[in-house]
């Protein structure tokens, strides 16, 4: 890469590696520049003890339409979570299978467990017909909150807060179900597609991906931006790189930061991850079970060496349990594994705390879909552009779909043909 890169990007999140990716397939010189260690932003993992650990509950949903053309899922080595889930409910588990994928499950589940009503049954098989029509969000559908759609699409209370409720409180990292009906319809349909998936290597394997197709130097680590104005970004250090254009492709609060702006509270939604070690761990499947009680602190907890063996070390077990928000307790740990231990049972309590992680910032608020506008425009202003997940909608998909459009932005501004 040349010492003067014509674009800058900040930020080597999704977003930023997929602008980068765009410019590098157009022969456009940039460079990327990452305060952190290594690529990845929130998607992270790391090597504690011989267990991988996500940086967060992560699941990744191989059916987004935009991961499938950048992403090499054979490379990936993607592996599937069970479809359905088990439900902890009234002091046992309820199991919920996709009858298209496990049918003696889900025959089970419906002559031998009352959780499931036929009529439910009915309606989702109307609510699966209306998700799969939708392949990218639906900013066309009226708008309405997840709840609200639910209630008016005939499916009864009791399913809509023991099922539906838990498991999706998990996926928007909200219990009202207050997000977007746009994104939940895009979800469902995703989910239906192609279920929930984890890379072997750990999640990190997805922007690693990204990063090692992009030209040589074109990737600069550890060098944090102060400042940003179009033209030229001043780093922590003191340096300035100037460029002809300049890309935010960090979180929304710390972009309006970098333009100098006052103090920003964006609304976010955090979650708080919890990692165990275990040598005995229940059941054999790669399910997810989550609190239909709904009484917490957890919602969702997976054995993830079900899902992929490779995140524990040879006879160990890998147990995460996800928490909705980041609440400060000093003994969080001791409240999750009494959780745990009403879940699986005395093993829980033998089970070794690893490490947790808050994050704060887990995803945006999807204000934007609620507004029923389009995408947030990438140009700011003559030579400054953004992306993230803020601008598109609070997916992974939505990430790289947004740092797509702005690498398109930029050559259309700079009058660069791909």
């Amino acid at each position: 890469m040349s010492e003067s890169p014509e674009i800058v990007i900040v930020g080597a999140g999704l977003s930023g590696l997929a602008c980068g990716r765009m410019l590098s397939r157009a022969c456009v010189p940039f460079q990327i520049i990452e305060a952190a260690d290594a690529a990845g932003g929130r998607l992270r993992t790391d090597e504690v003890e011989g267990f991988r650990l996500n940086r967060g509950f992560h699941r990744f949903l191989p059916a987004y339409p935009e991961a499938r053309r950048v992403l090499d899922y054979d490379a990936l080595d993607l592996r599937s979570f069970y479809h359905g889930l088990d439900i902890f409910l009234r002091g046992r588990f309820h199991r919920v299978a996709d009858p298209l994928h496990h049918p003696m499950d889900a025959f089970r589940a419906a002559t031998q467990d009352g959780l499931v009503k036929w009529r439910d049954r009915w309606y989702l098989l109307l609510l699966r017909k209306e998700a799969l029509g939708v392949k990218q969000i639906a900013r066309w559908l009226p708008e309405m909150q997840t709840e609200e759609y639910l209630r008016e699409s005939g499916i009864s209370d009791q399913f809509l807060n023991e099922v539906l409720r838990p498991f999706f409180s998990g996926m928007f990292l909200e219990t009202d179900l207050r997000t977007s009906v746009r994104m939940f319809l895009f979800l469902f349909s995703m989910l239906q597609r192609g279920g929930l998936a984890l890379p072997a290597a750990g999640i990190q394997a997805i922007p690693d991906q990204i990063a090692s197709k992009l030209p040589a130097g074109a990737l600069r680590l550890n060098a944090a931006a102060k400042s940003v104005r179009p033209g030229e970004v001043i780093l922590e250090s003191g340096e300035s790189i100037k460029a002809k254009a300049i890309v935010l492709a960090t979180g929304e609060e710390t972009a309006f930061r970098l333009r100098g702006g006052a103090e920003k509270a964006v609304r976010s939604r955090a979650e708080t991850c919890l990692y165990f070690a275990a040598d005995q761990v229940p059941g054999v499947d790669a399910i997810q079970c989550v609190d239909g009680d709904g009484r917490g602190p957890v919602n969702t907890a997976c054995v993830l060496s079900r899902v992929v063996p490779g995140y524990a070390p040879k006879g160990q077990h890998l147990v995460a349990a996800s928490v909705i928000g980041a609440p400060y307790s000093e003994d969080l740990e001791r409240v999750v594994r009494e959780h745990l231990t009403q879940w699986f049972g005395p093993m829980a309590q033998s089970w070794r705390h690893l490490r947790t992680y808050k994050t704060r910032a887990a995803m945006p608020e999807d204000r934007q879909l609620n507004l029923g506008s389009g995408p947030l425009p990438a140009m700011l202003e003559s030579g400054l552009f953004q992306c993230g997940d803020y601008c598109e909608d609070a997916t992974p998909n939505g990430a790289l779909l947004s740092g797509r459009r702005a690498g398109e932005a930029v050559m259309k501004a700079l009058g660069v043909v791909a």
